[in-house]
């Protein structure tokens, strides 16, 4: 065993990475006179297939294969079990025909979840199973920290990846940012040109009509002047009615003109994102954040604008709470389309609050119990953003003083 030990450490001591791998089952065969060794990594969750990342059959490298665990003796392995048949393995395995020997040891990722396997299969019957079962699990020990070791590259360069992304959609909006404040630069500067005009009139108009009211003679020529400038104030005042409707108008067109940076995203992630942005607020009123997140549920959309929505409505939901009272968040997958709802068991909403709730610029019936500011557009801003995935936003209440619950609803294959 010593010789054997000495012989596959030799071997394996210049290399990394899956060189490395691929040095070791070489080794390993030669050492214990197998005909076939390989390492193999779990392909599904939980794992149905193993797919080889390194083998070695009498005396040549095999190309990469995959194949089911299913009625072979790796699926045990898979299970958590290290497994020794020093004979007789086709017999108990049809798939294993040729075969007498087998070891197989797990080997496990960096969570302590079982990532693949090591296995050695033999023609012959084991002759020393306990020595070779323990030279294998020694030297699945460092197959086990090699894979961790690709395991946290690839992690690493994932992550790298992602930041580059989120750097490039921050690049990006950063960008349209811009441009988009510089195109309302000049419609916001022509507004206040034109309404400075009307605005002085008016000024103009009314200190008229106080000297006219505070002069003691002509008073029929007087109250003819006033009525005249009263009648101006009036038409100006409407037309600068039309022009702020307008501009409101044109405001309200912009913002719905979202651009989307479409992926593909976690939604147990994007609601995890929300409800930790909102932990302060939310421990200030003494407020508990429940959250259910659905596991491996993936949607297609943009993730910072779905973040965006869902804080909107869960700092909504702790600003209108009291405090000791409870915000939840869920999802729920149909057939169609995800559901994502955010409830309280706050002051709760009237059915024409329902009917507003998602109009700009609109104050509800509920009031913040802690003299929180609102605009009155998170929640337009909600809506903006569901229809903009193809999806919608609504509210239900069972009335004043029982809650609310609001639901954002997004399609699960988007146009």
């Amino acid at each position: 065993m010593r010789e054997a030990l000495i012989e596959i450490a030799t071997n394996t001591a210049q290399a990394i990475g899956t060189e490395f791998l691929a040095a070791l089952v070489r080794s390993m065969r030669e050492a214990m006179e197998a005909k076939l060794v390989f390492i193999t990594v779990g392909v599904g969750e939980p794992p149905r297939r193993a797919r080889s990342v390194a083998s070695w059959q009498e005396g040549t490298q095999r190309e990469p294969f995959e194949y089911d665990l299913e009625g072979t003796p790796c699926r045990l392995v898979y299970e958590g079990e290290t497994l020794v048949i020093s004979e007789g393995l086709y017999k108990r395995f049809e798939k294993e025909k040729g075969f007498e020997g087998y070891i197989g040891v797990p080997l496990r990722g960096n969570y302590g979840k079982i990532i693949g396997h090591f296995a050695v299969l033999s023609e012959k019957p084991l002759e020393k199973p306990e020595r070779g079962a323990a030279i294998v699990k020694l030297f699945a020990l460092r197959a086990e920290a090699e894979l961790m070791r690709l395991e946290h590259e690839r992690d690493r360069e994932t992550l790298i990846a992602s930041l580059a992304r989120a750097n490039r959609r921050l690049s990006n909006r950063h960008e349209a940012l811009r441009q988009s404040n510089e195109s309302k630069t000049m419609p916001l500067g022509m507004a206040a040109h034109d309404l400075r005009n009307p605005l002085a009139v008016i000024l103009n108009r009314s200190e008229l009509i106080q000297s006219l009211i505070e002069r003691e003679d002509g008073r029929a020529g007087a109250l003819t002047k006033a009525r005249e400038s009263c009648d101006i104030i009036v038409s100006t005042t409407e037309r600068m009615e039309r022009l702020i409707t307008s501009t409101l108008s044109r405001a309200e067109a912009e913002t719905a003109a979202i651009t989307l940076d479409r992926q593909e995203f976690s939604v147990g992630k994007a609601i995890e994102a929300a409800v930790a942005l909102n932990h302060a607020a939310a421990a200030r009123k003494s407020i508990s954040l429940a959250f259910e997140i659905p596991d491996g549920v993936m949607t297609e959309g943009d993730e910072d604008r779905i973040v965006e929505a869902l804080d909107n409505l869960i700092s909504n939901a702790v600003k209108y709470s009291f405090p000791g009272q409870k915000v939840s968040a869920s999802a729920r997958v149909l057939p169609d389309s995800l559901e994502i709802n955010v409830s309280d068991d706050g002051q709760g909403l009237t059915e024409e609050d329902c009917a507003r709730a998602f109009h700009q610029f609109q104050r509800l019936s509920a009031k913040p119990t802690a003299g929180e500011s609102s605009t009155g557009l998170g929640l337009a801003i909600v809506k903006t953003i569901a229809e903009a995935h193809g999806g919608t936003a609504t509210v239900t209440s069972p009335g004043k003083g029982k809650g609310a619950v609001f639901t954002l609803s997004l399609p699960r294959k988007p146009d």
